[in-house]
């Protein structure tokens, strides 16, 4: 089996209830990039392979970041892995921002661009855990970057809204 083959799990994921088929990656111009998500309102087991499926799939295309519209899932949360540290966050929530800096970005959703976006330098984001725990994260750098743009996901916005320009 190869890393890109679907797994067993994934095959026998349901959406409470109803089985639904492995994870995809979304590209631009999909439409499912531009909703606004929803807030998940159960930690359930779905929950829980979807997060592990969106991690299993980022790292296949060799990303740093994954929100669920990029999977098409129309819910408010999204995983991120920097130098072997995974993040699930699931209805986060940005509080504060400060400091700016500016990047040039890329996106698993817009193969081949690459965009100049200036981002608040650190966060703190609130949010919840696979398991419905409330989580608190004061992160700055890259991983403030990463939160940042994965959030925007969740509002429909992508780099290419943000761009100061596009590469």
């Amino acid at each position: 089996m190869t890393e890109s083959e679907p797994t067993q799990e994934s095959q026998a994921r349901t959406d409470h209830g109803v089985a639904m088929p492995p994870l995809s990656l979304r590209l631009h111009p999909d439409p499912v990039l531009r909703d606004v998500c929803h807030p998940v309102e159960r930690f359930d087991r779905w929950l829980s392979d979807v997060l592990d499926e969106m991690l299993t799939l980022m790292r296949v295309h060799k990303g740093i970041g994954l929100a669920a519209p990029q999977v098409g899932i129309t819910r408010r949360l999204f995983v991120a892995e920097i130098q072997g540290q995974p993040l699930c966050l699931v209805n986060p929530k940005i509080v504060m921002g400060s400091g700016i800096d500016q990047m040039v970005e890329g996106c698993l959703s817009l193969p081949d661009v690459h965009a100049n976006v200036q981002r608040n330098w650190q966060i703190e984001v609130q949010g919840f855990d696979a398991q419905g725990r409330k989580r608190k994260h004061r992160v700055d750098g890259l991983w403030a970057r990463v939160v940042q743009h994965e959030t925007d996901h969740l509002d429909g916005v992508l780099i290419c809204d943000k761009a100061s320009r596009t590469i």
